[in-house]
């Protein structure tokens, strides 16, 4: 599990020197990348092993691996994906074919204002006078305003373990997906969307499939 740990954070690096794309979705659901190692066949697949626990980012001052009801909520429909396109799954680490990672990541920038002026609308023409209230000269909002914007995003990585890399070298990471964007109202509804996010980026990774033998034309 740490190798696959360590593979984990080499691809978030390597995410980040890349572009990020917008997380911004005109139907509020999350955005999907999913990526393919350039040439792989998946046909030589068949059996995978997914870890029944989540890994955590975010939540704490560590991270951590997460049993909850959400988290297997995400694990049972990434398995069930899958299963429904020709892959076994196996408890088995030792016989897999594929390792599954999968990881869920939170993050929260806080933001601190500071007026010093009124605000822009207290000028504007029809808007109260400080007269209205009295002999006042003016009237502003007293302090600092805060507010919190949080994301999320599920990422899952394959490596493939029928490779022997050798001792102290990585595991080939075979197809990765980030889905992720501005987090809901509340988390059911952001593992909702998560759900359908995991079904979409099977759907677009059709090179996944291995219930039939592909054909080259």
């Amino acid at each position: 599990m740490k190798k696959i740990l360590y593979l984990m954070i080499g691809v978030l690096v390597a995410v980040a020197c890349q572009k990020e794309p917008s997380t911004l979705d005109p139907d509020n659901e999350y955005l999907v990348y999913t990526a393919p190692a350039k040439g792989m066949d998946f046909q030589k697949f068949k059996l995978f092993y997914l870890p029944d626990s989540l890994l955590v980012i975010g939540q704490g001052s560590q991270p951590y691996y997460s049993e909850s009801v959400n988290a297997q909520a995400l694990i049972q429909e990434f398995a069930d994906n899958m299963i429904h396109y020709g892959y076994l799954s196996t408890t088995n680490r030792a016989e897999a074919d594929l390792g599954v990672q999968l990881t869920y990541i939170v993050h929260t920038e806080r933001f601190v204002q500071y007026y010093e002026h009124p605000y822009w609308w207290i000028d504007y023409p029809g808007y109260w006078n400080p007269n209205f209230w009295g002999d006042w000269y003016g009237y502003y909002y007293p302090g600092p305003m805060t507010y919190t914007y949080s994301t999320n995003a599920l990422l899952a990585d394959m490596v493939d373990l029928t490779a022997n890399p050798g001792n102290g070298k990585a595991l080939n990471v075979v197809w990765a997906a980030y889905m992720g964007g501005p987090a809901g109202p509340s988390l059911y509804y952001d593992v909702r969307r998560m759900k359908e996010s995991i079904d979409q980026a099977f759907k677009q990774s059709t090179y996944l499939d291995v219930r039939q033998p592909q054909t080259i034309n």
